[in-house]
């Protein structure tokens, strides 16, 4: 009986080896199929709006293994995981567009080297700032050379599973794979990422617009995250905080800073960073990269309020604002998502 090992290295010589009996052999979908398969997830998506969920695309065995992968989460992504960040900033590398955003954000950048705790950021005897984390900022952009969500593809793990999938279900190992529980699939994945063996299979089979694809859960996370991120403004806003700042898709002061609003009160400023959910924004606080942040916030576990976590000089306060607050900015919400 061969041993998984064994039957792991005849896996990727079989999927890596070009030459055409091995293509032949494969149970490769159709390009019908394929199309097929994205057009009912574009159905679903487009019919439950921001309520896909993760793997709903796939059916039968292909949805078991998709879940099965999912239930890895963060470890897909990760450095000490199977590191498929680095992957796909290796797939979609060609693709991005790189240029320097110094002059871009001059006004955020201000508001940063103000609070005094960004200490790469330097102010210029001309009066302008500099950092040399944004003289190199890179991003995919979309056919109306907007930021495109396929951006977020290296960090959500749900994208990812549907990703992994896809690539299982063109090289023929659905069967295979649906025979293992999380556990064995975390062991199959983390042998073919040695020797760049992951890598070599997305560039065999797919192409960079099929990446583009894979974006179903991020544009949930994105729409769910905006309505997070106006509640929070707006709550801060009656609390007698400023706005000053307010980024987007494709902020790079968000991505090298982890700041998604910069807000302020009685000449104090104060760096926002907003997660759809209040455990998570919990977790957050733990984080280097968030090292910066003043207030954490994300929605309430009840849905009906913001929870903000307010971080100063060491000490945690918690504060909850209620569906009172809520349903007064409904007609602010109505008018933004109408």
């Amino acid at each position: 009986m061969m041993n998984k090992e064994e039957n792991n290295n005849d896996m990727m010589d079989f999927i890596l080896n070009d030459n055409e009996t091995y293509d032949n052999g494969l149970s490769h979908p159709s390009v019908e199929f394929e199309e097929n398969e994205r057009k009912e997830a574009d159905r679903i998506l487009q019919e439950k709006e921001i309520d896909y969920k993760c793997c709903e695309r796939f059916y039968g065995n292909e949805k078991l293994v998709c879940d099965n992968i999912r239930k890895l989460g963060s470890w897909l992504g990760d450095y000490d995981g199977l590191n498929m960040k680095d992957i796909v900033n290796k797939l979609l590398e060609d693709e991005k567009e790189c240029v320097d955003m110094n002059p871009k954000y001059q006004k955020p950048m201000g508001y940063l080297h103000k609070t005094g705790k960004v200490k790469d950021i330097i102010k210029k005897s001309d009066g302008t700032y500099y950092t040399k984390k944004l003289t190199n900022c890179c991003l995919v952009k979309d056919e109306n050379g907007e930021w495109d969500y396929v951006n977020k593809l290296n960090t959500n793990y749900n994208d990812l599973s549907e990703l992994l999938t896809t690539l299982f279900l063109k090289g023929g190992k659905i069967e295979e794979l649906t025979k293992m529980n999380s556990g064995e699939i975390k062991m199959y994945l983390t042998n073919i990422r040695k020797n760049n063996v992951l890598l070599k299979l997305f560039m065999k089979y797919f192409t960079v617009d099929e990446y583009k694809d894979f974006t179903y859960n991020t544009k949930g996370n994105t729409v769910r995250g905006d309505y997070v991120e106006d509640l929070t403004k707006q709550m801060l806003e009656k609390e007698g905080y400023t706005s000053l700042y307010e980024g987007g898709n494709g902020d790079f002061i968000d991505m090298k800073y982890g700041v998604d609003l910069i807000v302020e009160k009685d000449g104090d400023i104060s760096l926002v960073q907003v997660k759809s959910r209040a455990s998570t924004a919990k977790y957050s606080m733990s984080k280097d990269s968030y090292r910066y942040i003043n207030i954490f916030a994300g929605e309430s576990p009840d849905g009906n309020g913001i929870t903000m976590y307010h971080r100063k000089d060491g000490l945690i306060t918690v504060s909850v604002i209620g569906k009172d607050v809520l349903n007064s900015n409904m007609e602010y919400l109505m008018k933004r998502y109408s």
